[in-house]
């Protein structure tokens, strides 16, 4: 993936579709093309890594919207202790 948001989840999570498609709804000006890619995986340290394929390459102004609309989302989902890294 050439442009991407990772979010990075302090503990192992359960994630499932639903997440992965209000994370795609929330960055919706980085992502052009109906289907988006992405990735769920856990690291050798405990923590789980969800990476949205984003179809353009962002600026910082636009990274740190998408970031800010991303982060809301999860929040409302009921999670709190993640960080999100946009590709720019």
């Amino acid at each position: 993936m050439e442009h991407f948001i990772n979010i990075v989840f302090d503990d192992k999570q359960e994630v499932d579709d639903i997440v992965v498609s209000e994370v795609a709804t929330s960055a919706s000006n980085a992502l052009l093309e109906e289907e988006t890619g992405y990735e769920l995986y856990d690291t050798n340290d405990g923590k789980t890594v969800l990476t949205v394929e984003t179809h353009v390459k962002l600026d910082e102004l636009e990274s740190n919207e998408v970031a800010e609309k991303v982060a809301n989302k999860l929040f409302d989902l009921g999670y709190n202790n993640f960080d999100i890294e946009v590709s720019v």
